[in-house]
């Protein structure tokens, strides 16, 4: 079995599509923290809008999306939002 690449768990979290965006998490630059070890993936998600009832769902498809990678026994994954605030342009 070859190892697993950050560039294979890349390549199979771009097929999760973000809900609100209509994009996939990887393009969308949301996959934060990736890290691998011995069959175990852990990586972060950082929203830029709140989804706190879209987390499960979203979870749940990323999770399975990496233990689709071969070699990949565990993931974790920690998503949060990080919302920024913009200047108001003055009149």
């Amino acid at each position: 079995m070859p190892p697993v690449t950050p560039q294979s768990v890349l390549d199979a979290l771009s097929a999760v599509i973000d809900p609100n965006l209509g994009l996939d998490f990887v393009s969308t630059k949301t996959v934060r923290n990736l890290t691998l070890h011995e069959g175990d993936v852990a990586f972060d998600i950082e929203l830029g809008y709140p989804a706190k009832s879209q987390i499960p769902a979203m979870r749940k498809a990323l999770v399975a999306a990496a233990k689709s990678v071969p070699g990949v026994d565990n993931v974790s994954v920690n998503i949060s939002s990080r919302i920024v605030a913009h200047a108001v342009q003055r009149g």
